[in-house]
C-alpha cells in the first residue's frame, strides 16, 4: 500500500467522522415552533437591535424598515444605528427615517479622526451596548432584512431555553451566476455547521447579522476586551467569552422565521475579499480545537489537489488516494447538506453540488492561504 493511499485513507476516515458529527448535531438540535412561549410569557423584555453600519447606503432604509416593521411590541423594542464613518450617505438616509424608538449614532463624535481608517464595529457595538436599554442585545447587519416575526422569534427562543448568546439563521437573497449561487450554498452548508456543533455543545461559528444576547452577559466578560486589534470576529470572539463564562449557555434558532436575508457579494474580488476577511481570524480564537478543526479541513482539501498530479505517476493505481478522497469528501458533503438545505427550502442546489465540491476544494485553499496574511480591503479600507 503507498504511503499516499494511507495519508489518504486517514483523513477520509477523520473527514467522515468530522462530517457525521455536525450531521448528528443539526438533526438533534430542536426545531423552535414559533410564537408558543413567545405568547406564553407573562412578561416580555425589552430588546435594544444595534446595527453598525458602514458604506451601506444603498440598503440601509430597507433594513431600517424591515426592523421597524417587526410585529414585536413597539414599545418594548428600540433601534440603534451606529454609523462607522461612511463615505457615503448612509448616515444621512439613516436620518431621514423617523421614528420615536429609532437612534441614529455617528461614531466620529466618540473618537474623532483618529479611528477613521481603523476597523471599528466592535466599538460600534460596544457604544451601542452602552447606550442601550434593553436587558437583550439583538445585532444585525446594515444591508439585511427580515421578515415581520424575526424579532419575535429570536426573543421566544430566548424565552423558551434560557440562553445567554443566541445566533439565528442568515441566508443569501436570490442571486444569478455561478458566483451567487456558490455563495448561497456555503452559507447554507455554515449555517448548518453552525446548528449542529451548537447542538453538541461545541460551538464554532455563529454570525453578527443575526444575534441575540444578554447585555448583562456582555458586560459580565468586558465585550471584546482581549480582541479589540484584531480586525474581525466580533460575532465568534464574543460567543466563545460568554461561552466559557457561561458554559451550556449558547444555542441556535432553528426557525426560518428568524432568519435574516443578506446581499450576496455581485463582484468576484469582493467576495475574496470577505472570506479572507472571515478567514484572518482563525489563527487567534481563545479555544484552539476550533483552530484545529478549521486546519484539518484546510489540509484535506489541500491533499486532494496534491492527488491529482500524483493520479499521473508510473506506480500501482494512482488514482485511488485521489478517488477515495474526493469520493468520500463528495458522498459526505451530500448527505449532510441534503438535511439542511432541505430546511431552508434550497434543496435544488444539491444539483449543482459536483461543480460546487471542485470549486470549493480550491477556494478553501486559496482563501486559507490569503487569510493567513491578514491583507485584505473591505468597505474602503484596507487592512493589514
Amino acid at each position: 500500500m503507498s504511503p499516499f493511499l494511507i495519508i489518504s485513507i486517514v483523513f477520509s476516515v477523520l473527514y467522515c467522522w468530522l462530517i457525521l458529527y455536525f450531521l448528528i448535531g443539526w438533526i438533534k438540535l430542536n426545531r423552535l415552533e414559533t410564537g408558543n412561549e413567545f405568547i406564553a410569557a407573562k412578561s416580555l423584555p425589552f430588546v435594544s437591535v444595534i446595527i453598525p453600519v458602514r458604506n451601506e447606503a444603498e440598503h440601509i432604509q430597507d433594513c431600517l424598515n424591515a426592523v421597524i416593521a417587526q410585529n414585536y411590541p413597539k414599545h418594548l423594542y428600540e433601534i440603534i444605528v451606529i454609523d462607522d464613518y461612511s463615505t457615503d450617505e448612509t448616515y444621512a438616509l439613516a436620518r431621514e427615517i423617523q421614528r420615536d424608538n429609532l437612534t441614529i449614532l455617528n461614531l466620529a463624535k466618540y473618537f474623532g479622526d483618529a479611528a477613521e481608517k481603523v476597523p471599528n464595529k466592535k466599538k460600534a457595538i460596544t457604544i451601542g451596548v452602552k447606550n442601550a436599554k434593553g436587558s437583550l442585545i439583538v445585532t444585525t447587519d446594515g444591508d439585511c432584512t427580515m421578515d415581520e416575526s424575526w424579532l419575535k422569534t429570536m426573543v421566544s427562543s430566548y424565552i423558551r431555553d434560557g440562553y445567554k448568546f443566541i445566533t439565528g439563521p442568515v441566508l443569501l437573497k436570490p442571486a444569478k451566476g455561478l458566483l451567487g449561487l456558490f455563495q448561497q450554498i456555503d452559507v447554507i452548508n455554515m449555517l448548518g455547521i453552525t446548528g449542529g456543533t451548537i447542538a453538541n455543545n461545541y460551538p464554532t461559528m455563529c454570525n453578527g447579522a443575526n444575534l441575540l444576547y444578554e447585555k448583562k452577559a456582555f458586560l459580565e466578560v468586558d465585550g471584546y476586551k482581549g480582541n479589540t486589534d484584531i480586525p474581525t470576529g466580533d460575532d465568534i470572539f464574543l460567543m466563545q467569552k460568554i461561552e466559557m463564562a457561561f458554559p451550556d449557555s449558547i444555542g441556535f434558532v432553528k426557525n426560518m422565521d428568524a432568519c435574516v436575508y443578506s446581499k450576496p457579494e455581485s463582484r468576484f474580488v469582493d467576495f475574496v475579499a470577505q472570506r479572507v476577511r472571515w478567514t484572518s481570524k482563525s489563527t487567534s480564537f481563545q479555544k484552539k480545537s476550533v483552530t484545529a478543526i478549521l486546519m484539518f479541513a484546510y489540509l484535506f482539501n489541500l491533499l486532494i489537489l496534491v492527488f491529482i498530479p500524483i493520479s499521473f505517476e508510473k506506480i500501482e493505481l494512482p488514482w485511488l488516494p485521489l478517488a477515495l478522497a474526493f469520493g468520500v469528501k463528495f458522498v459526505m458533503d451530500l448527505s449532510f447538506n441534503i438535511p439542511v438545505t432541505g430546511f431552508f427550502k434550497k434543496r435544488i442546489l444539491m444539483l449543482l453540488l459536483p461543480v460546487f465540491e471542485i470549486l470549493h476544494i480550491i477556494y478553501v485553499v486559496c482563501v486559507g492561504v490569503l487569510g493567513l496574511s491578514g491583507k485584505y480591503t473591505w468597505k474602503e479600507r484596507k487592512i493589514s
